[in-house]
């Protein structure tokens, strides 16, 4: 029988270091990715509409959020029009309005957005239910 022995391996780079560089490296995606955002990319304007969003790599930031939504929504993106459905809905970075949430929802929906349509389908139950009572 063959024993192995186990032993720590020194690294030759600190792990200061090791856990700085991706943050080197996503702050340096983040600044391309706003560039994109700011020259009207879509899809960059959701990703950092999500990035605020979800507090991922930046500070969590409704506010910031909603505007990169919005300005990736009013250009046809069914994911941006969704998620501006549930700042909407539920009053994040912005006054609730449900109106403009089935509104923005009903958009995304349009366009095969299956978020928006399982959170039509939820106001839908909601609305029933109140009418019920």
């Amino acid at each position: 029988m063959l024993l192995i022995g186990c032993h720590k391996m020194h690294s030759t780079t600190s792990p200061q270091i090791s856990q700085v560089q991706p943050l080197i490296e996503e702050s340096g995606e983040i600044i391309k990715l706003k560039r994109l955002a700011e020259k009207g990319n879509a899809e960059a304007q959701y990703k950092l509409g999500l990035m605020y969003d979800m507090g991922e790599v930046v500070n969590q930031d409704y506010s910031k959020a909603f505007e990169w939504y919005e300005k990736s929504a009013n250009q046809g993106l069914a994911s941006s029009q969704s998620k501006l459905g549930s700042m909407y809905r539920y009053g994040k970075g912005v006054e609730v309005n449900h109106a403009k949430a089935s509104e923005w929802y009903w958009k995304a929906y349009e366009q095969g957005n299956e978020e928006a349509h399982y959170q039509l389908g939820t106001i839908y139950i909601s609305n029933k239910e109140k009418l019920s009572h």
